[in-house]
């Protein structure tokens, strides 16, 4: 019984510090890269450290440049890359595995005009209404990256 409770803490002791899906605050975060307030769900970004800090963006061209060799973090320490799905405002999804639609009609807040879905079936309906270029996340990083 001891062993079993012992295991216990342990698993939640290790579940607390491991990396959580971020939460932003629209209207009130402010974005770490440009410092203007987070406001349009349908493109908010976020960074969770490996140790747990989180940052907020507006949008991914203002994720991206935040880490490298010109931003405030190096990649080994981001533990997770989250992205606002656009088809779902406010719902962060993993930006590693989001499918991406670049469009000059789109209009996020700092005219990267980039926005990530969950699924290529909201992708491509979204494409309808904002004809541009399917992307991936390597795409949307190289896009932004100030290297």
């Amino acid at each position: 019984m001891r062993n079993q409770l012992m295991t216990l803490a342990l698993v939640l002791f290790a579940s607390g510090c491991s990396v959580g899906q971020p939460e932003i605050k629209y209207g009130s975060s402010e974005c770490a890269h440009c410092r203007m307030n987070v406001v349009d769900a349908k493109f908010g970004a976020a960074i969770v450290t490996t140790k747990g800090r989180t940052y907020v963006f507006d949008a991914p061209e203002c994720m991206v440049p935040f880490v490298g060799p010109n931003g405030q973090l190096v990649q080994q320490e981001v533990g997770g890359w989250y992205v606002s799905d656009f088809a779902h405002p406010g719902t962060l999804i993993d930006a590693t595995k989001a499918l991406y639609l670049h469009a000059p009609t789109l209009k996020s807040p700092m005219r990267g005009n980039v926005a990530a879905f969950a699924t290529d079936d909201e992708r491509k309906e979204a494409q309808k209404h904002f004809p541009g270029e399917l992307m991936d996340w390597p795409a949307v990083q190289k896009l932004f990256s100030d290297e």
